[in-house]
């Protein structure tokens, strides 16, 4: 009967594979990975826009092109989408809503029904206006708010200091 301790000696190969093992067991279940972001540039960085409401044409600023911000509204609600660029810049697949009112164009999935003038989404059927929503409530999780897009002759509300700290979000 072998004795207890040629049971357990280890060869340099047995105590490499055991380290070997012990540390993908840890990779795998114990250390959580972290995504690895590609470093910005400091003059890349875009500051964040204070919360204001704003009308149609001041929108329009905020098209990527004329100021370095993108913004765009949905359901009446303006967000700040700056760090979706590849999306919603001058040559992303949404570049034509940036500046505008994208709620029709949003909510009937046609890029192109996006207006320049206000619009009151008259003629938007329920189901269009459920789509217009969706995209209002992910915009809302992804995006910062910025205030709210005006109908003609609507004065704009003002935004408290400490509401801007919390971005708006009530714990």
């Amino acid at each position: 009967m072998p004795s207890l301790t040629e049971l357990f000696e280890l060869s340099a190969t047995d105590a490499v594979l055991i380290v070997l093992f012990v540390y993908v067991v840890y990779k795998l279940f114990f250390k959580r990975r972290q995504a690895v972001l590609p470093e910005q540039d400091p003059k890349t960085i875009v500051p964040p826009l204070k919360k204001q409401d704003m009308n149609v044409e001041q929108l329009r600023r905020f098209d990527g092109v004329a100021d370095e911000h993108i913004c765009l509204a949905v359901c009446g609600k303006i967000y700040d989408v700056t760090k979706g660029r590849d999306f919603y810049g001058p040559d992303g697949a949404y570049g034509e809503l940036a500046g505008h009112d994208a709620t029709r164009a949003l909510g009937t999935m046609e890029v192109k029904q996006v207006r320049d003038e206000f619009d009151d989404h008259a003629g938007m059927d329920a189901s269009d206006m459920e789509e217009a929503r969706e995209w209002q409530q992910r915009m809302a999780m992804k995006y910062p708010f910025i205030g709210r897009l005006l109908a003609p002759g609507e004065e704009p509300m003002e935004y408290e200091v400490a509401a801007e700290q919390t971005d708006g979000k009530s714990f």
